[in-house]
């Protein structure tokens, strides 16, 4: 509707003029001035519309924008000149305030001579026939928290005298957004834009290719927008450093302490055997080896524990959130996987064999996966925390094994499963990992919201963005209620994961 309304600009103003100013003298001589300017605009766009209607080689049909995006060039500003100078000609002539005439004829020569200028020398696909847009994000495998940088390289871009070059990109959903913009001395120049993004966020992204189209230094007219610069990134979790790990592991004590080897009356302090080659060599007895005239080793007086062994389970089954445009499920999945990460490692430094298990998508599918989390291969477990994301397609009770002896799910909400084996649950509250969502700053008659000069001041644009945070303060409430879980009492004797002077603190449930 906004683009029929501004198409509208360029023809219904200059026929209320001309039906107001019939009766009125004043304009006689600046009226065919701005009636054979108005001609050659509607001319001009004319041929830019019928030249888009045609197959290009040169441009693939997804990127070359449609016929009346090449019509609709005027900006907001351009708009608003249009229909101030319309109203400035139609006051002078009922008014026969000669000074309100010369205002609209110099806004609507303007805003005309602009449209040509852009239409003749910026329109169609022109500029962008040897152009060439790179986009990087720097660097493309960070950690998260790390500082991002965007890197934008242009060449051949045809930036015609009067004109410039806008770019416009938002790396991450709820990222900053990169502006750009190049004069009429970048024209066909190799360019390197650069922008920083903040920290990185954690996950494996794919970024939108960024919108381009160029405008009149005026800021009345601008060319149909097109989209190149794609590109990709990704984030590993970083591991939370975890207190009282070692109490998920119970109170036997089976991981602490060995058990005596039986010995009879008439054995002595130590056995020997024949030396079997894959043997401790330093267990060798050379003494004995000599009078035998063979290896042999001794045999120790106690037999060490067996390793535990623990599944470790992140649950990433929730539905719904894709739809949701809070902060909160991200920062949440994003606590979850640190908590998860970071207890699989403290338990894996304490001597533990530790089976890190999610659902991931595998070739546009959602499936369980699982990883043995050990020193020399923690990136793949690094690499799997970047990859999860909420999912509904493998439910919780999938990813829990029948006979394990030690199960430990991190969630954001226990609930009851059907398993044979005891699971241990460690709780991340949501209310205590996620931050408000963002308020509009504040603004009155004497000051503006933005910066002196900025589009975002526009009342549409403020009101838009009223409406923005307004959805998101009640997606918060909705994902809220998703994670509210009523059945405390149920899992009394559970732990729950609290950020503490930045660390991860564990505490049980009472």
């Amino acid at each position: 509707m906004s683009r029929a309304l501004r198409i509208a600009t360029l023809v219904v103003p200059p026929v209320v003029v001309t039906l107001c100013v019939e009766r009125d003298h004043l304009l006689d001589a600046a009226a065919p001035a701005l009636a054979v300017l108005w001609v050659v605009m509607a001319g001009a766009l004319m041929m830019r519309y019928v030249e888009a209607r045609r197959p290009a080689p040169t441009v693939s049909s997804i990127d070359r924008p449609s016929a009346w995006a090449q019509v609709d060039v005027l900006t907001a500003t351009g708009a608003s000149i249009v229909w101030m100078g319309a109203a400035a000609l139609v006051a002078a002539a009922f008014t026969g305030w000669a000074s309100l005439s010369v205002v609209g004829v110099l806004g609507l020569g303007a805003v005309y001579l602009a449209v040509i200028w852009t239409a003749l020398v910026a329109g169609g696909d022109q500029p962008w026939r040897r152009a060439t847009v790179t986009r990087s994000i720097l660097p493309e495998v960070a950690v998260e928290g790390d500082p991002l940088r965007e890197e934008v390289r242009t060449s051949g871009v045809k930036i015609p005298a009067g004109m410039r070059l806008f770019a416009v990109g938002r790396v991450t959903r709820h990222g900053a957004v990169t502006r750009y913009s190049v004069g009429s001395e970048g024209s066909h120049a190799d360019l390197k834009l650069e922008s920083e993004l903040g920290p990185a966020p954690r996950g494996e992204h794919r970024v939108p290719p960024l919108a381009l189209w160029l405008g009149d230094v005026l800021g009345l007219t601008r060319t149909p927008v097109v989209h190149r610069g794609e590109a990709m990134f990704s984030a590993l979790p970083r591991p939370g450093l975890v207190d009282g790990v070692r109490e998920l592991l119970g109170n036997g004590g089976d991981d602490a302490s060995s058990r005596p080897t039986h010995r009879l009356p008439t054995e002595g302090t130590f056995r020997i055997r024949e030396y079997v080659p894959g043997d401790d060599t330093r267990r060798i007895h050379w003494v004995r080896s000599l009078q035998t005239n063979q290896l042999v080793v001794r045999l120790p007086d106690e037999i060490p524990p067996a390793e535990p062994v623990v599944r470790l389970i992140l649950d990433n089954d929730l539905a719904g959130t894709e739809s949701l445009s809070c902060r909160a499920p991200g920062e949440l999945l994003d606590a979850l996987v640190r908590v998860w990460l970071g207890i699989g490692k403290a338990l894996g430094e304490a001597g533990t064999r530790v089976t890190l298990v999610t659902a991931v998508d595998k070739g546009g599918a959602f499936a369980a996966v699982e990883r043995n989390l050990i020193a020399r291969s923690s990136r793949e477990g690094l690499r799997l925390g970047a990859r999860a994301v909420w999912q509904s397609a493998v439910p919780l009770a999938t990813l829990l094994a029948r006979n394990a002896s030690r199960q430990v799910v991190v969630s954001s909400r226990p609930r009851r499963v059907d398993s044979s084996s005891e699971i241990l649950w460690v709780v991340v509250p949501e209310a205590a990992w996620t931050s408000p969502e963002p308020r509009l700053p504040t603004s009155s008659p004497l000051t503006l919201a933005f910066p002196t000069g900025s589009a975002d001041n526009r009342l549409d644009r403020r009101m838009g963005e009223q409406r923005r945070i307004k959805l998101m303060w009640q997606d918060r409430m909705v994902f809220r209620q998703l994670m509210s879980w009523t059945d405390r009492a149920a899992f009394s004797g559970a732990y729950v994961a609290r950020p503490s002077q930045g660390r991860i603190a564990l505490a049980v449930i009472p």
